[in-house]
C-alpha cells in the first residue's frame, strides 16, 4: 500500500475567478506551483502562452540550412526514425514535409527484431551506396558516433534530431539538435522527438518562406505531434504541454485518413478524442506494428490521402494489437511464475528478470506493468537474435547477448543508474523513465547488484517508499460527471501535470462484477456513509482482494463517451482499510479522548514509554528521541492512539492529520520542535538544501515542509530568504524543488523577513493553543 500525502497550497487570490469559479480546480492549480494568475492563464489557455522560438534549440538553424541547401541541390535526403510512436510520427512528420517543399526523400524505420533502435551501418551504408547525400534522422541518432562517423568518413552529412540522453561522447553529425543540451528548465527541455521534429519543420518553412503555394503549413502536423508526445509520456512543461494542446484540438479533426481509420478500429469517438485514447486506444495500435512488424508501414498509414489504404493498414495494425495483447499476458504471467519460484528477486531495489524465449516485442509493456504492481523500476530482459547480436558487435564468437527494456518510477533515473556501469554493457540508451539495454548473459547477475546499488544511491540510501498524492477528500456524493467535466480545465494530464487523485472515506464493498475477455478487471460498487453509491473501475485487478470491512479509497475522475451518451467514471488507485467503523459510519459524532502528559517531568521518558505500547503511533517533525520511531504527518496511517510528540504547526495540518489516524485517543506530549525560532529554522532549512543540493535530486515541498514540521508557506517564504541571501537558489514546479547553490551573497529584504517572523510567530501561537487544553483537539477529532 502506498503512503498517502496530501499537500496543503494556499490558493493565490483572483485563482478561483480564473479557473471558472471552482475552488477546487483552482486549488489544484496552487498544488501543482502556480503561484499566480499569471502563471495560471497561459497553463489553461494556450492562447496566452508565448512559445519559445525554434533556433533556441542548440544547432537548429545550421542543421536547417544543411537540409535547405540539399532541397535547392536536388541531394537526396534519408530520414532515418525509430519504431516506437514517437519515432514513428516523427518520420511522417519529416517525410511530408520535406517532400511538400520538393526535396527528394527515403526513409528508413528500424526493425525492432533485426535492428533494434539507433543508426545501423549495415543498412545505412545501401541508402549511401544507393546515392543518398545526407541524412536526417528523428527520435535516434545521438547515441550513434560509429555509423555517424563512418558516413562522415564517406561525405555524407548527417543532421541528428534526438531528445534522448546525451552520452559522453557525442556523435560527429553536421548537426546535433537535441533538447537535452539546453539548460535546465528551458520550455522546450521536454520535447519529445516528434516535438523536436516539428520545431524543425517551424523554422524550415519559415526560412524558406514557403508556406503560401507549396501547402506547407507546420500547425497541420500537430495531430501528429500530440500522439508522440502522450506515447512517450513525454513530461507536459512548456512547449511540450503547449503544443499537446493544440495537438489534441488538432486531433480532433484530423483530416489524415489513417488517423481516422486507427481512431474508428479502436472505437474512439474523434471529437472527444484526448491523452487517455491516445495512451491506451491509438498509441498501442501503432506500437503494435513497431514492436512485432515493420513499423514502415506507418509511414503511408499517417501520411496517405486514400481512405482505403488507411483502412487496409490500420486492419493489420488491429490484429498485430490483439497478438500484442495476448504476448503481453503470457509475458506478465511468466514473470510472476518466475518470481513466485524466486522470490528473492524481489528484494533488490531494481527488479531484473531474464526470460529466453520472451519477445523482445512486449518486455517493454510487461516491465512497465510490474513496476506499477511492485513500485520499483524493473529491467525485462530477453535473449538476442542472432542477428541483432552481430549489429551490436564485430565479432563472431562474441559472449551471448540479452537485450531488455527497463523502465521506472518517478523521481529515480533508470538511464542514469544503467549508465554508471557502461563498462559491462555492450549498449544502452534513453532518459530518466525508459531505457534500453544490451549485455552479456553472464553478467546479469552482477548487473542486477550493481543498478540496484545505483538506485539506492540516488535516494540517498533511504528505502524507497512507494507515495500516493491526495488532491482532495471528498464525499462520495461530490464524485459527479459536473467534477469530470470541470477537471478537463487543468487538462492533459500526464507527466508533470499529474491526474488528480481523490480520497473518500470509510466505504464499503456492496458488490463486484469481473469484466474484460479474461476477467482480469473489476467493476466494484461501493457505499459511502449516507447510503450513496458509485462504480469504480479496478484494472489487472485478478491478484488483489478486495478490502474486508470499512475503507478509504483512491480514485481518479474523467468521463467515458460510448454511443454518444456521456458518462462518470471512476478508476481505482489504491485503498487503505480502517481498523474499526467509527462514529462516522453510523452518522453519530465520536468524542476522541485527549490525555495530557506535560505535567510528568521528563517527556523524552514519557515519549518513550508511549512509544513502546502496541497500539501507539507517535507523530513528530523537527525533533529527534533516541528509541523512539516517530512519522511524520506523510506517514500517518489509520491508529487506536495516537502520540503527538512535537505539536503540529497549523490546524489544517492537525485536521488532515487526525483525519488520517481516526484515533480513539491522543496522547500529547508536545516537545518543542527546533525549527521554532527563527535561527532554528533557517539552520535547518539551509541543512536540508544542503542535502538535496549533494544528492542532486528534485526535494518534494510536501516532504520538505514536514521535515521543518511547518506548513508549506512557511516553507516557501524560507527559501525565499535563504535565496536573497545568496545561500541557495530555488526553483519550484509542481510542488517539487529544484535546488542550487547560491551566489554566496546578498541580504534579505525587511519585508520577506517580517513575512517569515510572522509565519513562525502563528505556528508557535497554534502550538501554545493546542498545548493549553485537550478540548481543541478532542473538539476537531469529534468533527470529523
Amino acid at each position: 500500500m502506498a503512503e498517502w500525502t496530501t499537500p496543503s497550497s494556499p490558493v493565490p487570490g483572483g485563482l478561483e475567478d480564473l479557473a471558472g469559479g471552482n475552488a477546487l480546480v483552482a486549488k489544484l492549480l496552487a498544488q501543482r506551483g502556480i503561484q499566480s494568475v499569471e502563471d495560471a492563464r497561459p497553463f489553461l489557455d494556450p492562447a496566452a502562452y508565448d512559445p519559445a522560438p525554434p533556433e533556441d534549440l542548440p544547432d537548429l538553424e545550421k542543421g536547417v540550412r544543411r537540409i535547405r541547401s540539399a532541397i535547392e541541390r536536388g541531394e537526396r535526403v534519408l530520414v532515418w526514425g525509430d519504431f516506437d510512436v514517437d519515432g514513428q510520427t516523427s518520420t511522417a512528420l519529416l517525410v511530408e514535409a520535406l517532400r511538400k517543399l520538393g526535396a527528394e526523400v527515403d526513409y528508413h524505420v528500424p526493425h525492432r527484431e533485426r535492428e533494434s533502435h539507433g543508426v545501423n551501418w549495415e543498412h545505412l551504408e545501401g541508402y549511401l551506396d544507393d546515392g543518398v547525400g545526407v541524412v536526417l534522422t528523428c527520435d535516434t541518432g545521438v547515441s550513434s558516433n560509429r555509423p555517424i562517423r563512418k558516413a562522415r568518413n564517406r561525405g555524407v552529412d548527417v543532421v541528428v534530431t534526438d531528445h534522448h540522453d546525451l552520452p559522453s561522447r557525442l556523435p560527429p553529425a553536421e548537426a546535433l539538435i537535441n533538447p537535452k543540451r539546453l539548460p535546465e528548465r528551458h520550455p522546450l527541455g521536454t520535447l519529445p522527438g516528434v516535438g523536436v521534429a516539428y520545431k524543425f519543420v517551424q523554422k524550415l518553412a519559415e526560412g524558406q518562406n514557403l508556406t503560401e503555394g507549396t501547402g506547407l503549413r507546420p500547425t497541420g502536423y500537430l495531430d501528429l505531434v500530440a500522439l508522440g508526445i502522450v506515447a512517450d509520456i513525454a513530461v507536459l512543461r512548456g512547449d511540450t504541454r503547449y503544443l499537446l494542446q493544440l495537438g489534441l484540438e488538432k486531433l480532433r479533426e484530423t483530416g489524415r485518413p489513417g488517423l481516422q481509420a486507427v481512431m474508428d478500429s479502436a472505437n474512439v469517438t474523434r471529437e472527444e478524442a484526448d491523452e487517455e485514447d491516445i495512451g491506451f486506444r491509438i498509441g498501442p495500435r501503432l506500437n503494435a506494428v513497431g514492436r512485432l512488424g515493420d513499423a514502415n508501414v506507418s509511414v503511408p498509414l499517417l501520411t496517405t490521402s486514400d481512405p482505403g489504404e488507411a483502412r487496409a493498414i490500420a486492419g493489420d495494425l488491429e490484429e498485430l494489437n490483439d497478438r500484442r495483447k495476448l504476448l503481453t499476458a503470457q509475458v506478465f504471467e511468466a514473470a510472476r511464475k518466475k518470481l513466485r519460484w524466486e522470490p528473492e528477486l524481489l528484494q533488490t531495489a531494481v527488479l531484473v528478470l531474464y526470460g529466453e524465449q520472451w519477445p523482445a516485442g512486449v518486455i517493454g509493456i510487461v516491465a512497465h506493468r510490474l513496476t506499477e504492481k511492485y513500485h520499483k523500476p524493473t529491467i525485462l530482459l530477453t535473449s538476442a537474435s542472432e542477428e541483432y547480436s552481430r549489429k551490436e558487435g564485430d565479432s563472431e564468437d562474441q559472449e551471448a547477448l540479452t537485450r531488455g527494456s527497463a523502465r521506472s518510477v518517478e523521481d529515480l533515473n533508470i538511464t542514469a543508474a544503467i549508465a554508471d556501469h557502461a563498462d559491462m554493457l555492450q549498449s544502452f540508451g534513453g532518459h530518466p523513465m525508459a531505457a534500453g539495454v544490451t549485455l552479456p548473459e553472464a553478467k546479469i547477475g552482477r548487473f542486477r547488484r550493481l543498478v540496484s546499488r545505483s538506485i539506492v544511491g540516488q535516494k540517498g540510501g533511504e528505502e524507497i517508499v512507494e507515495t500516493l498524492q491526495i488532491d482532495s477528500y471528498l464525499s462520495l456524493e461530490e464524485l459527479t460527471l459536473q467534477l469530470a467535466e470541470d477537471l478537463r480545465q487543468a487538462a492533459p494530464f500526464g507527466p508533470g501535470n499529474r491526474e488528480p487523485v481523490f480520497a473518500c472515506r470509510n466505504l464499503r464493498v456492496s458488490g463486484y462484477e469481473e469484466i474484460g475477455s479474461d476477467g482480469g478487471h473489476l467493476k466494484v460498487t461501493v457505499t459511502g456513509p449516507k447510503s450513496a453509491s458509485r462504480e469504480v473501475l479496478w484494472w489487472n485487478a485478478q491478484e488483489e482482494d478486495l478490502p474486508d470491512g470499512i475503507f478509504d479509497l483512491a480514485v481518479t475522475v474523467s468521463t467515458n463517451v460510448f454511443r454518444g451518451e456521456r458518462s462518470l467514471q471512476l478508476t481505482w488507485e489504491d485503498s487503505r482499510v480502517r481498523r474499526k467503523e467509527t462514529g462516522e459510519e453510523t452518522g453519530e459524532a465520536r468524542s476522541t479522548e485527549v490525555i495530557g502528559h506535560r505535567g510528568e517531568g521528563g517527556l523524552e521518558d514519557t515519549l518513550r514509554a508511549l512509544a513502546d505500547r502496541g497500539d501507539a503511533q507517535v507523530w513528530m517533525e523537527a525533533r529527534q528521541v533516541d528509541g523512539v520511531g516517530a512519522k511524520s504527518r506523510l506517514g500517518l496511517a489509520p491508529c487506536k492512539e495516537l502520540v503527538l510528540g512535537t505539536l503540529p504547526p497549523s490546524r489544517p495540518v492537525l485536521e488532515e492529520a487526525l483525519a488520517a489516524c481516526e484515533p480513539e485517543r491522543i496522547h500529547v506530549v508536545g516537545l518543542p520542535p527546533t525549527t521554532e525560532t527563527k535561527e532554528g529554522f533557517t539552520r535547518r532549512l539551509l541543512g536540508l538544501c544542503k542535502h538535496a543540493i549533494r544528492s542532486g535530486k528534485a526535494a518534494p515541498l510536501p516532504k520538505l515542509s514536514a521535515a521543518m514540521g511547518h506548513e508549506e508557506r512557511t516553507v516557501r517564504l524560507g527559501l525565499q530568504w535563504l535565496e536573497e541571501r545568496g545561500q541557495i537558489q530555488a526553483a519550484e514546479t509542481g510542488q517539487k524543488l529544484s535546488i542550487k547553490p547560491g551566489s554566496g551573497s546578498g541580504e534579505a529584504d525587511s519585508s520577506l523577513e517580517q513575512a517569515l517572523e510572522e509565519a513562525l510567530q502563528e505556528a508557535r501561537a497554534f502550538r501554545k493553543y493546542a498545548l493549553r487544553g485537550e478540548a481543541p483537539l478532542a473538539k476537531r477529532s469529534a468533527a470529523k
